[in-house]
């Protein structure tokens, strides 16, 4: 088994790519009973904290913690760094003015397959903290040339890539040590479209981007799909962006779109859930939310057959 890896693209922050990959996860484990990991490579860690949240809204029998956290005891940069202490400089009354952090001990490299975590069955992910903005410094002094710092990347996380069907890259919104590493890891890009016109550009300047790195690192990195997300179903101007998104895009847009969703907006802060009415059924809104990124899921899976 080797895994099929997505990195969920733009270099606009707000567009939608945390909950993309959020989402893609879920449904690729649970709805399709794939063996499904998400890495976050965002030292936010937004997703780390949504999957946490959600790991807490199941029970045990379905690989849940049933309210019960987990203890993210080691991270991305546990797996790439080796351990990293923090020094807080304390005022005299004991309050943080600022915190220091360093790697400890960077020969002390955690095994990729202990820093795993079950969300729910079928579903993992790789943590990220605050400690991962170390990393950008760290790999630029261990490494001079751009390529072998990438295949570091690649390399110390290729021990998952044999257990898991389907890996999500969460990625931080800029040209950076950890979007391009996730460009030479994966082998499909999802390019998240917002409809407005600053993040159209951005939209654009993301694909430019792949394919320049992609010629210069030679890689096999495809598209697998344009994703519109976040669009006011009703508003004119996102209606003719849209519109411009089909002419400029073409095929990879998506059909399926993800309009303006108070469910996904609550699942940031309340994990991703699938409450169920007192027959069993799948609460309205819930299911939506869930038929729309099982529609996303099946639309990526036939666009990557064009490569065939």
């Amino acid at each position: 088994m080797s895994a099929e890896i997505y990195v969920i693209g733009n270099f606009k922050g707000g567009v939608g790519k945390s909950t993309t990959a959020q989402m893609l996860g879920f449904e690729s484990a649970t709805r399709f009973d794939k063996k499904t990991l998400i890495i976050d490579l965002d030292m936010q860690g937004n997703t780390s904290d949504v999957m946490n949240l959600t790991h807490m809204n199941y029970p045990v029998k379905v690989g849940g913690g049933d309210g019960e956290i987990m203890e993210y005891d080691k991270t991305i940069t546990n797996v790439l760094m080796g351990d990293v202490s923090t020094i807080l400089n304390l005022d005299e009354d004991g309050n943080i003015l600022s915190f220091d952090q360093k790697v400890k001990v960077d020969e002390d490299l955690t095994d990729p397959k202990e820093a795993i975590y079950k969300v729910v069955d079928n579903l993992y992910i790789l943590p990220a903290d605050m400690s991962f903005e170390l990393y950008d410094d760290w790999i630029k002094e261990k490494y001079e040339e751009s390529a072998d710092r990438f295949k570091y990347m690649q390399d110390r996380l290729a021990p998952l890539f044999e257990m898991f069907d389907v890996i999500y890259l969460d990625v931080p919104p800029s040209i950076s040590i950890f979007s391009k590493s996730a460009m030479y890891i994966a082998e499909w890009a999802i390019v998240v479209l917002q409809t407005q016109v600053k993040s159209m550009r951005n939209a654009m300047q993301y694909l430019e981007y792949m394919e320049f790195f992609t010629k210069q690192f030679d890689t096999e990195l495809k598209v697998s799909g344009v994703l519109p997300f976040m669009l006011e179903s009703g508003d004119a101007v996102d209606k003719e962006m849209y519109d411009q998104a089909q002419q400029i895009y073409g095929e990879h847009l998506l059909k399926n779109v993800v309009l303006k969703n108070a469910r996904l907006k609550r699942y940031d802060g309340s994990g991703i859930t699938t409450e169920r009415t007192k027959t069993g059924k799948m609460k309205q809104w819930d299911k939506r939310t869930h038929d729309l990124f099982v529609g996303i899921y099946n639309e990526i899976e036939e666009h990557k057959e064009w490569f065939e």
